[in-house]
């Protein structure tokens, strides 16, 4: 009985010395926790939550957890172990320190602590706590972050982000990376399937690339679950587009979506003289049908009429128009292994294809696309649930198309870059999005 009685003691000793701030932090009303955050990483957080700017600067990393206390509101909890380094703990007469456990604990209110003493649901129990800090979370910094703190969505493009990456998120573990970069798990993955092979991305310049496994779905989801307001913006545009490249003859709904069932990447590449120009790569049954359709269309929606003036005596002016059928030209030619197709019209814009068995190309630029058919990789790219680019100085310029969560003062944006690559996978019940400067 002695002996039980001395190793249930050095069991418990030891379970008591090992707890970590996790182990004191109640799960359900945590709204952060930073691990091991330095001050220039505490920072950058300020304007998505105000209350990190009554903190006390310190010159070495530290743990923080943001606690929504009943009838108080939020509080901050800064953790330390013994020996405890100068700084390490905000004093003064705003801040409250004791001992819990093992730990040594500063608070801007007293408030907290009764929550912190053996919690009945701990953080570190919780099942988002538990999956989104597996891996590194022990040895590098990283932040757990609830949803709620994030910043709502306040235009077209934060509202299709938001439904597209965060429409089951719950909860956010955020891991910046050596140099630049960023790491963003996202916890739960929701119903959506694994990852597909993506298209690859050109090696023209853009200003946006988008790759989705699966396109089609993706625009339905869109449809059923954003804001009314947001969802007739959406189609507004899109629509708009599908109008003005190919008349009214031509519906996105049973013509360009038939398209978008298989993995497909779009891009929008920006010419010398600022004009958007748009590609769209992808496989689909029946391609060479489906995009003979949309040229003939495009062709049909321009007018071959010309108006000539001639000016008599210096003083009359006669305006004469013309059936010109030269003004529209539509040829083929091989290109890079496929058969490209471009439909010209000398004032009106031009549309160009290329197709080879199920696989197609789409551009209303045919210099870009034939760049792009004349130095394409061959074979899929890597699999993916999405991948991309994006030029964060350009997209900003563009009546604010970049969403706030992707903006340059966005803690998520790693610092010093301006064009970004990005990739969402999924493992079990975590996704993640990769965000990296692009080499």
């Amino acid at each position: 009985m002695l002996l039980v009685g001395v190793i249930t003691i050095l069991i418990t000793s030891l379970h008591t010395y090992t707890l970590t701030p996790p182990d004191l932090l109640p799960a359900d009303e945590t709204l952060v926790l930073f691990s091991s955050a330095d001050d220039v990483l505490l920072r950058q957080y300020e304007p998505w939550m105000p209350i990190l700017k009554t903190l006390p600067k310190a010159e070495i990393p530290r743990t923080i957890a943001i606690v929504q206390v009943p009838d108080e509101g939020k509080i901050i909890a800064v953790f330390a172990r013994r020996p405890v380094v100068p700084d390490a703990l905000p004093s003064g007469s705003k801040w409250t320190q004791r001992e819990v456990g093992p730990l040594f604990v500063s608070a801007s209110s007293p408030n907290i602590f009764p929550l912190l003493e053996s919690p009945p649901h701990p953080l570190s129990a919780s099942e988002a706590f538990t999956l989104l800090s597996r891996g590194d979370a022990e040895r590098n910094p990283w932040i757990f972050v609830r949803r709620t703190l994030l910043p709502a969505p306040a235009s077209l493009t934060d509202a299709v982000l938001d439904t597209l990456l965060l429409n089951t998120t719950t909860h956010l573990g955020i891991f910046p990376r050596s140099g630049s970069g960023m790491v963003v798990r996202l916890f739960p993955a929701g119903t959506e399937k694994g990852s597909l092979p993506l298209a690859h991305p050109t090696k023209e310049p853009s200003v946006f690339s988008v790759a989705l496994a699966r396109p089609e779905s993706t625009f339905r989801t869109l449809q059923d679950t954003l804001p009314r307001e947001q969802r007739i913006l959406l189609e507004t545009k899109i629509l708009t587009f599908v109008s003005a490249t190919f008349g009214a003859d031509i519906s996105f709904t049973y013509d360009v979506l038939p398209l978008l069932t298989r993995p497909a990447r779009v891009t929008l590449a920006q010419s010398a003289s600022g004009t958007l120009s748009v590609l769209l790569q992808g496989n689909a049954p029946d391609a060479e049908a489906k995009i003979a359709r949309l040229h003939e269309a495009f062709r049909g929606s321009r007018t071959t009429a010309r108006t000539i003036s001639r000016v008599f005596d210096g003083r009359y002016t006669f305006r004469n128009v013309r059936d010109d059928t030269h003004m529209i030209t539509d040829e083929y030619a091989p290109v890079g292994g496929m058969q490209m197709r471009k439909t010209i019209h000398a004032l009106q814009g031009e549309f160009c294809s290329a197709v080879q068995g199920e696989a197609f190309l789409l551009a209303t630029d045919c210099a870009l696309l034939e760049h792009v058919l004349l130095d394409q990789p061959q074979g899929p790219g890597a699999s993916a649930l999405a991948t991309g680019t994006f030029s964060i100085s350009t997209l900003s310029s563009l009546a604010h198309a970049l969403p706030v969560l992707l903006g340059p003062s966005s803690p998520l944006h790693p610092v010093n870059t301006d064009v970004l690559q990005w990739s969402l996978s999924r493992q079990g019940d975590i996704r993640t999005l990769t965000l990296l400067p692009l080499p």
